[in-house]
């Protein structure tokens, strides 16, 4: 009798069409499995067996076609080839991940291709968000591809997944074969896709950064925007290079204006090949950033933007609440604070939902508790912001810049006067803080403006003064100043309006322009209408250094003289002291370097009675550079090492170069004189 033919019919099928071993039969008889046909009979005759011819194996080589214009990636491309090379592994699996759009497939496809004679066995590819059903993915179907693709004929595959699973290693096993799983959803996908075996290598796209997989020993390659130059170079790939070098600021403005992200700049690119724009005039289109994400558009479809919709709609619910609250943060990147202020949770919430959208690649980590969005992601968030939630994201920004101004100058005229959380722990921290949140309080205080949140604007206007005292960011000074003059206007606070002229016109000066002098009687006129006699003294403080940039050291010390009348009357010995810093100067400049020093020791023994150090450094600086001028270089070292001190200590860069110079003018040693000039360099850098 005949036994397991329907089996050694089918072992034989998949021998000639997949390449399988043989499968084994039993002799019921003698117990021993052999291979091939089996016949068990006491006799037979005239038996005949007929069988089609094998069908052709097939090898697959399914990879769609790489980009049309790739702009070399050497670094990346470099880390895939170590994947390639490296057989230690069980299986080699690396995870390219990034933000939608930033070229993961173009990178995948044309590695692929580069390396795709080292996989004889076949190149086998799924796009598994084309798989999509109902919010998921089929990977059953992805799986009964691949084994179609290597001629296993659909009776043959069985209909259990996990045996299914199993044929599929099977198949692949001893077999170089490259697998590539383009925009995968979770790392359950791949799992279910991985063979056994370290001969195949798998790469994976994803939007996400699939940190499950890395945990399991996969390569994480992370795809960033591309350069400028890159970005410069791709746009001349799609238009031509003499195109691009025609108008090279254009390309690079276009280029920052969609933060290098590969996809906008080929819809950029083809909008350009279409209509032969210039592309100045794109660039321009670009600048708003209302109607920037609208511009990347083919067809009359918004590329761009339904990347990001997409991404958007995986969040489950709080993280797009997150994602919502941040596109109403004013500025480029943001604190782990503020995200605590969206959520309304700890800091440790806040950081597990960021954690959300980091691996989903709509957010990037800077540092430590420091995050940041692309910028055409935070346009997208914007668009989509809650109404309202920017107001306790201004509040946070201005509570802490309060603080930091307190932390700063300690007592001093403030028109604001409320009480302050102490977050800071020292001068240097908050200085610290304010640098490293600077862009965000310009934006902060712009974005307040445009709310005509008017009150707030102002009371930015007076924390911030002491940093850009200190720091001499003239361009964000300006601003902001002139931001706080139109809201004192629209408030009719005199008293504020003359604080904010008065800011306005220092930090011009600071800045080395030419300030007329009808803007300082005009700040001056506001400040004798308010009525406040401190901030008139304050102005009187401005006219005396606008006096001083003209060269008149006359007017300027007898502005001076009157502003310290004013604290002298007010019993303000702080403003009394400054007045007298300040007429030491001028005595200096004026080429009278003794009486320059007498009014300087005037002036540091009212801020050593005082007790204020860093006034007391400054005013030792000063000193120390009216002592070099009288050729009293011991007692010019003295004082300057002390203020080198100080301001070293109260992390005042600007200042701290200055006393390095001057110590180097007052040294007498050419060796020491040359350290002090190296010590400015890099303190300066």
């Amino acid at each position: 009798m005949l036994r397991g033919e329907g089996e050694r019919r089918t072992g034989g099928r998949l021998v000639g069409d997949a390449g399988l071993e043989p499968l084994a039969v039993r002799n019921e008889f003698a117990g021993a499995r052999v291979v091939g046909s089996v016949l068990q009979a006491g006799s037979m005759r005239d038996l005949h067996q007929h069988f089609a011819p094998p069908a052709p194996v097939i090898v697959p080589r399914q990879l769609p076609s790489g980009p049309a214009w790739f702009v070399n990636r050497v670094a990346e491309l470099a880390e895939l080839d170590a994947v390639l090379a490296d057989a230690s592994q069980r299986v080699r699996l690396v995870v390219v991940s990034g933000l939608g759009g930033v070229g993961k497939t173009g990178l995948g496809l044309y590695w692929a291709h580069r390396v795709a004679a080292a996989f004889p066995d076949g190149q086998l590819y799924a796009d598994l968000a084309a798989f999509a059903r109902g919010g998921g993915t089929d990977i059953d179907d992805v799986l009964s591809g691949f084994l179609r693709a290597f001629s296993v004929r659909d009776e043959w595959i069985p209909d259990a997944f996990a045996e299914k699973r199993a044929l599929f290693r099977s198949l692949v096993a001893d077999r170089r074969v490259l697998i590539v799983l383009d925009d995968v959803a979770d790392a359950a996908q791949v799992r279910a896709l991985l063979p056994g075996s370290s001969d195949c290598v798998v790469l994976v796209t994803s939007r996400h950064r699939l940190t499950g997989l890395v945990v399991d020993g996969a390569v994480p390659l992370r795809l960033e925007p591309l350069e400028a130059a890159r970005g410069v170079e791709l746009l001349g790939r799609m238009l031509s290079d003499a195109r691009v070098d025609e108008e090279r600021e254009a390309a690079a403005e276009i280029v920052r204006q969609v933060g290098g992200l590969p996809l906008a700049l080929r819809v950029c690119g083809a909008r350009l090949a279409q209509r032969r724009r210039g592309l100045g005039r794109l660039a321009a289109a670009l600048t708003d950033e209302r109607r920037r994400l609208s511009q990347l558009s083919a067809e009359g479809k918004p590329v761009v933007e339904a990347v990001f919709d997409a991404a958007y709609a995986g969040l489950d619910p709080r993280a797009a609440a997150l994602y919502r609250g941040l596109g109403a943060h004013p500025g480029p990147e943001f604190p782990l604070d503020v995200l605590t202020v969206v959520t309304g949770g700890t800091p440790d919430d806040a950081a597990d939902v960021a954690d959300v959208l980091v691996e989903a690649n709509l957010l990037e980590v800077l540092g430590e508790d420091r995050y940041r969005f692309h910028a055409l992601v935070r346009l997208h968030a914007e668009a989509l912001a809650d109404a309202g939630r920017a107001r306790p994201i201004i509040a946070w920004y201005l509570g802490r810049a309060r603080a930091a101004d307190h932390a700063v100058l300690g007592r001093r005229l403030r028109l604001f006067e409320e009480p302050v959380e102490q977050v800071f722990a020292s001068r240097r921290d908050a200085l610290a803080w304010l640098e490293r949140e600077r862009a965000n309080l310009v934006a902060a205080v712009r974005a307040a403006a445009l709310l005509s949140w008017d009150s707030t604007v102002c009371q930015f206007v007076e924390a911030l003064w002491a940093f850009y005292n200190d720091r001499f960011h003239h361009a964000d000074e300006i601003e902001v100043a002139r931001l706080g003059v139109q809201a004192a206007v629209r408030l009719g606070d005199l008293p504020f309006e003359a604080r904010a002229r008065n800011q306005l016109i220092r930090a011009r000066l600071r800045a080395g322009e030419d300030v007329a002098a009808a803007d300082v009687r005009a700040a001056y006129d506001v400040a004798r209408r308010s009525g406040h006699r401190r901030v008139e003294s304050a102005v009187l403080e401005t006219v005396g250094l606008a006096h001083r940039a003209r060269g008149d050291h006359d007017a300027a010390l007898g502005a001076f003289e009157e502003a310290r009348e004013i604290n002298a009357e007010q019993d303000n010995p702080r403003g009394i002291g400054l007045q007298l810093l300040h007429a030491g100067i001028e005595l200096r400049l004026a080429g009278r370097a003794g009486a320059s020093a007498e009014r300087l020791g005037e002036a540091l023994r009212v801020m050593t009675e005082i007790g204020d150090e860093l006034s007391q450094g400054k005013v030792r600086m000063e000193l120390g550079e009216a002592l070099i001028v009288l050729g009293r270089l011991p007692e010019a070292r003295a004082e300057l090492a002390r203020a080198l001190d100080v301001m070293t200590d109260g992390g005042l860069p600007d200042r701290q170069v200055r006393a390095l110079e001057l110590l180097a003018r007052a040294s007498t040693d050419p060796a020491e004189a040359e350290r002090f000039r190296r010590a400015a360099e890099v303190a300066r850098a």
